[in-house]
């Protein structure tokens, strides 16, 4: 495994697979009870709090299932980056993880490569050469709390990067089939945000 540490404390991980961090996650799942998922053709409905909602409230989503359910939310969105120098970056300030399990995936489009960092209990970097002018980055079960995430990189011509986001994340319905889930908006940029529960699917939108 190749690791090595930069200025600042950044360690660098060459492979996808990096022992310190599997074992956070192993010890993170110790305090997650297992929640049967529920079914293809189980009904799932529900709505949000609000469909326009300012940078930084927070976002309800209720609703009922069948009871004691594990439910996958995915919520997609895009952002266009500015290039300078052939370069690129976008900083995510505080973006909350709460449940297990979930996953994040980044990509990033007419790029030489992309650069993910997360800071957690030290801060890690992980990076990823494009093909074809994409570069794909994914992260599955990172334990929950809140994080500052840095996605940066190199372009050859392009003035402008576009990165597509899909968090995905569990709500987990009660005895009664009831759910409610809390989703911080701070990390959304302007503009639409896609949501998906179940079968269907929702768009807010985040004001400044």
């Amino acid at each position: 495994m190749g690791i090595s540490i930069e200025h600042g404390g950044i360690i660098t991980i060459k492979e996808d697979y990096n022992l310190f961090l599997t074992i956070i996650k192993k010890i993170n799942s110790l305090f997650y009870r297992s929640v049967p998922e529920i079914s293809h053709g189980d009904i799932i409905e529900w709505d949000v709090s609000a469909i326009q909602l300012k940078q930084g409230e927070e976002l309800m989503i209720s609703g009922k299932t069948k009871p004691d359910k594990s439910i996958k939310l995915d919520v997609n969105f895009e952002i266009s980056i500015p290039v300078k120098d052939n370069k690129y970056e976008h900083r995510f300030d505080d973006v909350a993880i709460n449940s297990v399990p979930n996953e994040f995936r980044v990509e990033a489009y007419e790029v030489k490569n992309m650069t993910f960092t997360v800071r957690m209990l030290i801060p890690f970097k992980q990076y990823r050469e494009a093909e074809n002018g994409r570069a794909i980055y994914i992260d599955k079960n990172v334990p929950s709390g809140n994080y500052d995430i840095i996605i940066n990189g190199e372009t050859e011509s392009a003035e402008n990067v576009l990165l597509k986001i899909k968090a995905s994340q569990t709500i987990v319905s009660d005895s009664e089939g009831n759910f409610v889930y809390g989703y911080p908006t701070k990390a959304f940029p302007v503009g639409p945000i896609n949501l998906f529960l179940g079968k269907e699917e929702k768009e807010i939108k985040i004001i400044p």
